[in-house]
């Protein structure tokens, strides 16, 4: 189903009142209309300052927030949406301090509702394996510039990026943190974001050694550094385009989040062809994803 554009004013027409979001919240949830998952009854009255809805037979409550990364929230709907909002429209993100500037939010729950939103990110993404012809390859985000640089610089995470390679553009993309680049952390990861039997390009890193052992057709020859860029094009280019996102917006992030953004970039990049679509299905994502709590985002 193809997800209408929604401008500003739309979308402040459409989700303006914290009723208007209790009632999209609850048909995106039931599309086919409300039936409790004890009795099965389809009739339901709503208690307005719980957010809960009660089973108009058996009298059992169900929260309408339960199940989403709204759960336990005490912020209102109405600002949960503009955050989704927000974040979806701008294409280098918005940070927690302008967020909480924007919607009068302490910043400690702006930082949390834009991690829960990049959790929500990163759950749909996962339901999607990469397929065809993939470049592979490492980078290392973060640190300091100064010292060794590439595989094994100090201070800096590595991160595995795969791409899909269409010829003149590329398709899908994930990109992963790993403690370490030695086989067998790669080699689950491939298996994780890649279909099987799929055709793989890397550079002669003895770590991607075992891709054919995998099942893949793999094609890795050494690349020379300066030539890295023109053998693995895409790779290359969404590495220089994912650290121009993180200095940009959040002017660089720590090893401990780093996942979270990396998960932000590439959901933006996977839906680059469905930018006029793309709050709807993140509102979507929202709604359906696995709830998260505050200690656990910050563990």
């Amino acid at each position: 189903m193809i997800q209408p554009e929604l401008s500003l004013l739309q979308f402040k027409k459409r989700f303006g009142t914290e009723r208007a979001c209790q009632n999209a919240l609850e048909k995106m949830r039931w599309p086919e209309g409300f039936q409790c998952p004890k009795c099965q009854h389809i009739k339901a009255t709503r208690i307005k300052t719980r957010r809960l809805l009660q089973c108009s037979k058996c009298h059992f409550q169900v929260s309408l927030t339960s199940g989403t990364i709204f759960h336990k929230t005490r912020t209102p709907l109405q600002k949960w949406f503009w955050a989704i909002y927000l974040a979806s429209q701008d294409k280098g993100g918005v940070s927690a301090m302008r967020l909480s500037k924007q919607l009068e939010l302490g910043y400690k729950t702006a930082w949390a509702m834009l991690h829960k939103i990049r959790k929500a990110m990163a759950q749909r993404d996962n339901g999607y394996t990469l397929s065809g012809f993939i470049e592979l390859d490492d980078a290392f985000f973060g640190g300091a510039a100064k010292g060794r640089r590439g595989r094994g610089a100090a201070n800096k995470t590595p991160v595995l990026v795969m791409v899909e390679s269409k010829g003149e553009h590329a398709g899908f993309i994930t990109m992963q943190t790993v403690e370490s680049m030695e086989r067998p952390q790669v080699e689950t990861l491939v298996k994780k974001h890649i279909a099987p039997a799929q055709r793989i390009r890397t550079d002669g890193y003895k770590s991607y050694a075992g891709l054919t052992e995998m099942g893949h057709r793999h094609d890795g020859n050494p690349v020379p550094a300066n030539k890295a860029s023109e053998d693995l094009p895409w790779v290359h280019t969404a590495i220089s385009n994912a650290k121009r996102f993180l200095l940009g917006t959040y002017h660089g992030v720590s090893h401990k989040h780093l996942q979270r953004y990396l998960d932000e970039f590439c959901y933006r990049f996977n839906r680059r062809a469905w930018e006029k679509q793309i709050t709807l299905r993140l509102l979507t994502a929202c709604i359906f994803a696995s709830p998260i709590t505050y200690a656990e985002l910050k563990a």
